[in-house]
């Protein structure tokens, strides 16, 4: 028989994040009272801003292929503009779904893992791609500024992922093409929601497609069947 301590595996085990009592509670309290998404996407960004001590964090959504715009944001301005660093970080973000990260004096972002990579007091913005079915919906800026010294990312991921479901259903409210299978066959009924989605994706079909889960090419292909079926 083998001693204990002949086997034990002494590695450093990642920390785990322990989520505190208020939080939770202030997490359920917007959840339960969710009626406008809007107000409540801000109550969210608001609730990462007290648990990570950051002061502006903000949600980026597409408003043209290849640019971006911050739709919310915890200081309350709308509609705001990106710099070119973080303009260009987004495109290819929505592509690679990585964490990126700024440096300070840098205009290209660089990978960061969450799992092995550290923040430092050269980091000056953090992106965190907000997904749903492994597709990019959104992304949370974190300006790092002014901030902390260490942010519990794991907490502000888990609080993301609730703006990204949020966010789907602003697209697609009723859920009727969002979880449908890829090879589904065309449905007539599908046209009114194709729409609405490339709509609230600022006409960015390859995102629309994405929210809709679909591949590019079977969105176009559903467009041209269905109009010309109605035609």
């Amino acid at each position: 028989m083998y001693k204990v301590a002949d086997i034990q595996d002494y590695r450093p085990v990642n920390q785990v994040a322990v989520f505190q009592p208020d939080m939770l509670d202030s997490l359920t309290s917007i959840l339960q009272e969710r009626y406008q998404d809007e107000d409540s996407i801000q109550r969210i960004l608001s609730l990462i801003c007290e648990v990570s001590g950051l002061q502006n964090v903000s949600v980026a959504v597409p408003d043209s292929p290849s640019r971006f715009r911050a739709q919310f944001c915890s200081t309350g301005v709308t509609n705001g503009v990106y710099s070119f660093a973080v303009q260009h970080a987004l495109c290819r973000q929505f592509e690679s779904r990585e964490w990126l990260v700024i440096k300070e004096g840098s205009e290209c972002a660089d990978v960061f893992v969450p799992q092995h990579s550290q923040l430092t007091g050269q980091d000056r913005c953090l992106l965190m791609p907000l997904m749903l079915r492994q597709s990019v919906l959104a992304v949370l800026v974190l300006d790092l500024r002014n901030g902390p010294g260490s942010v519990e990312l794991s907490t502000v991921s888990f609080l993301g992922t609730q703006i990204a479901q949020m966010l789907a259903t602003q697209v697609v409210p009723n859920f009727k093409t969002l979880y449908a299978r890829p090879y589904q066959r065309v449905q007539a009924d599908e046209l009114s929601d194709i729409h609405a989605a490339i709509e609230k994706c600022n006409g960015n079909k390859t995102m629309a497609a994405k929210v809709l889960g679909l591949t590019p090419r079977q969105l176009r292909y559903r467009l041209s069947k269905l109009s010309e079926e109605s035609a």
